[in-house]
């Protein structure tokens, strides 16, 4: 169990499943695929739990095309062009998590308007209005995050939006469900939760600036930057 290696991160900031495993949790899941189908399944769920309020909180219609990096089996996606029928989309991801990804669109209804993209996001992302990316940064420490970041800056229109759905610490830093969060990134993917000052330093350093963070009622903020 990785959280019994808790104290090897506390005493010296490394990430306990390498220390643990010998690889990273990515690499460890694409090896062992018994592994990776639950973590799929998990984040689904997650989408439609919190799909429906972001949908209430954030106005979609004015994008063309929507791109769900990291977008998974589309879960997401599916919810917002369900409510934007004159929305496109593009789910992208790894070509083996998308796999189930083509059934659920074509459940929602929205297949004929949403692409299924395979490849990584560390290399290049589709162009797009709006890039979403959800649950996605606070796998990675700053370097990762910002390279993700630099390659949807690349890749989204002039006046696009990129939309990061994340938590949010919010000072005093002591929230205890987000503490723990923090502590099970750090443990496992190895990345970290983040404040609204650490998002936008991310943005800054990725020719993004933030320009609003939206409640959405779930423990997910939506986090909005423009292109600079």
């Amino acid at each position: 169990n990785t959280w019994n290696h808790l104290l090897h991160s506390v005493r010296t900031g490394e990430n306990a499943f390498r220390h643990l495993h010998g690889m990273g949790v990515w690499e460890y899941r694409n090896r062992n695929p018994e592994e990776h189908a639950p973590f799929d399944r998990a984040m689904a769920g997650l989408s439609r739990s919190v799909g429906a309020a972001v949908v209430r909180s954030y106005d979609f219609t004015r994008f063309g095309t929507i791109v769900d990096v990291g977008g998974g089996t589309g879960a997401l996606l599916a919810g917002i062009l369900a409510a934007h029928p004159a929305g496109r989309g593009i789910v992208f991801d790894q070509p083996h998590v998308l796999a189930e990804a083509p059934a659920l669109l074509k459940a929602a209804g929205v297949d004929g308007r949403c692409d299924v993209v395979g490849g990584d996001f560390f290399e290049s992302v589709p162009s797009g209005d709006a890039l979403v990316l959800k649950a996605i940064l606070h796998d990675w420490d700053d370097p990762e995050a910002t390279k993700i970041l630099r390659r949807c800056r690349d890749a989204i229109a002039p006046a696009g939006t990129l939309l990061v759905l994340e938590r949010v610490v919010a000072p005093p830093n002591q929230e205890a469900d987000g503490k723990f969060s923090d502590l099970n990134m750090l443990l496992m993917p190895g990345g970290q939760e983040r404040t609204a000052d650490e998002f936008a330093a991310l943005f800054a350093a990725s020719g993004f600036r933030l320009t609003n963070v939206v409640a959405t009622g779930t423990r997910l903020s939506l986090i909005e930057a423009q292109p600079v």
